[in-house]
């Protein structure tokens, strides 16, 4: 079993992925995690030293290391699928949940936790709603690709239960 977790920044799916993977018995894994582990880098040094391209080549390929894993949840980044032709791959070799959180709580979550968001650091409150509109507007092409689509106002403990019983 093989699955990816999709969705914008502050949809809770490493949140979701780790209890997900207890609740399995399956391996969880954070893509940043895993860049920063190869890299040596955190995320927002990687973001300062190189350059967001930079940034986007390591997820690429750190993504596609997982293909000879099984048995996990992967939790990825909120661009991830948008890139290279990474949602394709990841439809591919496992499940892709999509994790859809209204603009309105994604903006809550992401005002507490600016400073450790590499792309929203430096913007006011406005200007992260409008960085939330405008990159929903994009991604969303992407991320309704996905195998399935969950609300995350409607999850609960037992989806997890409820996921394996309907697709694995």
């Amino acid at each position: 079993m093989k699955i990816f977790l999709l969705g914008f920044m502050g949809t809770g799916k490493t949140y979701w992925g780790r209890l997900w993977a207890k609740q399995g018995h399956l391996h969880f894994f954070d893509l940043d995690t895993e860049i920063e582990r190869y890299t040596g880098l955190t995320i927002p040094q990687i973001f300062e030293r190189h350059s967001e391209a930079y940034f986007r080549e390591q997820e690429r390929k750190r993504l596609y290391s997982f293909e000879k894993e099984d048995g996990f949840i992967l939790s990825t980044g909120g661009g991830t699928p948008c890139f290279y032709d990474n949602m394709q791959w990841m439809n591919a070799n496992g499940l892709t949940i999509y994790l859809d959180t209204p603009p309105a709580v994604l903006k809550e979550r992401l005002l507490k936790e600016k400073m450790h968001r590499p792309l929203i650091k430096q913007l006011d409150e406005q200007a992260i709603e409008d960085f939330i509109q405008n990159n929903l507007q994009k991604r969303e092409t992407y991320y309704k690709q996905a195998h399935i689509i969950l609300s995350t106002e409607s999850i609960s403990d037992i989806t997890f239960e409820e996921i394996k019983r309907k697709y694995v």
